[in-house]
């Protein structure tokens, strides 16, 4: 695994996006949507919120250091 935070982040960040559209699509099939589904789905939502919060700070840090 890559050492550099950022690409840490990145892949972490992709990783969360392919389930999160394997779900989607459980959802998007024809019949009764399980609940279990949207909660998962939401939860994947809110770590992909948390990654992309964690990269704004290290942008922030890599800015701070540049000055």
């Amino acid at each position: 695994m890559a050492d550099d935070p950022r690409r840490v982040l990145e892949m972490a960040r992709a990783a969360l996006v392919a389930k999160r559209l394997a779900w989607a699509k459980t959802i998007a099939a024809p019949g009764e949507i399980a609940q279990g589904s949207i909660g998962a789905i939401v939860e994947l939502q809110q770590a992909i919120d948390v990654i992309d919060f964690a990269m704004e700070e290290l942008e922030e840090v890599d800015e701070l250091d540049e000055e």
